[in-house]
């Protein structure tokens, strides 16, 4: 499943890149509904690159029939995040911490200024190869990505305000 969203920040793409790129930030995210808050893994700088990874515990009802497969409630990942600090772009890749046979995600995402205005672009493409249920979970954990990144977007918001 094929997945897109965007969020708008009144801020310059610098200083909304510089909040995903701090760790202080994300171990102050909690409340989230969709997921855990992160756990903190490694937020690094080399030259013009960044890696940010980061442990979540998803926080949503899966179809009742996933759990042959996997335990849904023990479905974790982690999402580590490659950036490329002067183009202000990432790629982001999602492990999960079970069944990895089952589950492939990918996204990129980017930060595009906009006057003194940032736009932040995520698009992706979630698998989960279970039969039968693989296309409701994909359904449910998509939705939940949104829910997610809403949430992201309003604390990088109060980050910056």
């Amino acid at each position: 499943m094929r997945f897109g969203f965007e969020q708008r920040w009144t801020a310059s793409a610098d200083d909304v890149l510089e909040v995903y790129l701090d760790a202080g930030f994300w171990t102050a995210l909690d409340g989230l509904s969709a997921t855990s808050a992160p756990e903190v893994l490694e937020v690094t700088r080399h030259a013009d690159t960044a890696l940010v990874r980061l442990r979540y515990q998803l926080s949503v009802e899966l179809p009742a029939q996933a759990a042959r497969f996997i335990d849904p409630d023990d479905v974790s990942w982690i999402e580590e995040t490659t950036w490329d600090l002067p183009a202000r772009s990432a790629q982001v890749r999602f492990l999960p911490d079970q069944a990895a046979s089952l589950m492939k995600a990918s996204a990129g995402a980017a930060l595009v200024a906009d006057g003194a205005d940032t736009t932040r672009t995520v698009r992706g493409e979630l698998k989960v190869r279970i039969p039968l249920v693989g296309g409701r979970v994909e359904h449910v954990v998509v939705e939940g990505i949104g829910d997610h990144l809403e949430e992201e977007a309003d604390a990088v918001a109060t980050r910056l305000g």
